[in-house]
């Protein structure tokens, strides 16, 4: 059935765009390993993890391999980076650890008002994310975002085989939802993922740049090449919305 495509659509993305992904992590390493026996904070593994994790996970598309030794795999190497080593099976309870608290994290009143905001305007919402496809959906759930989006607008990665920064994910999702691709906005933390790869798509873009990376880029990196939009916290990220709804 075609969407209505009259009003402009919001897609968002969701690990750390929905939710800061810091706070599940902090949680679940310290149960798990207590603190960090150096100077480099949970904040610094954290970035190690996620890096290492898009590589597995990169290589888990291609070779179709279980989730779990892509889990293995982030954590493990992740840690090797700062000269810990720990074994599978202390990898995978983290990781459960990990999974437990992603569970029950839960969305903001700016992102809450936002979305709110969306739905009374009569905008159509959906979720493109990266991963697979039962794990992004069950944070999804968690996140409380079926109030405002139907299971049918929640494309993941894992659905089809296209993981961003592939601009592909994105005509994929305006050829199943029927979008304009002038009147999409794409919501995402990542410049290089969200922001490039939506824009590529010819996409708008509204860059939530929670730790001031926009800031740090050169000239002819500038975030404005691609960006309509930066917002350097939630509260920003709400505003910028209700005025484009306007």
């Amino acid at each position: 059935m075609r969407e209505n495509t009259a009003m402009s659509a919001f897609i968002f993305d969701i690990d750390d765009t929905m939710y800061d992904r810091l706070t599940p992590f902090r949680l679940a390493f310290e149960k798990q390993f207590g603190a960090p026996p150096d100077k480099a904070p949970v904040r610094t593994r954290f970035h190690h993890v996620i890096r290492r994790g898009n590589e597995g996970f990169e290589v888990d598309m291609s070779h179709r391999r279980p989730k779990e030794e892509m889990y293995v795999f982030r954590i493990t190497q992740a840690l090797a980076d700062f000269g810990s080593t720990v074994s599978r099976q202390e990898a995978l309870d983290f990781q459960a650890a990990y999974g437990w608290q992603q569970q029950h994290i839960r969305l903001s009143s700016p992102l809450t008002e936002m979305l709110e905001r969306c739905h009374k305007a009569g905008a159509f919402l959906g979720v493109i994310t990266n991963g697979p496809s039962a794990h992004q959906r069950q944070k999804c759930h968690a996140l409380g975002l079926e109030r405002w989006i139907g299971e049918d607008h929640i494309l993941a990665s894992g659905d089809i085989g296209i993981n961003k920064p592939d601009p592909g994910i994105f005509q994929e999702a305006a050829k199943r939802w029927q979008l304009i691709p002038e009147k999409t906005w794409y919501v995402g933390d990542s410049y290089e993922h969200d922001i490039v790869s939506a824009a590529a798509a010819g996409w708008h873009t509204i860059w939530l740049d929670r730790n001031g990376k926009s800031g740090a880029m050169p000239p002819e990196n500038s975030a404005e090449t691609s960006a309509d939009f930066i917002a350097a916290s939630e509260e920003e990220l709400l505003d910028i919305v209700t005025a484009l709804l306007s």
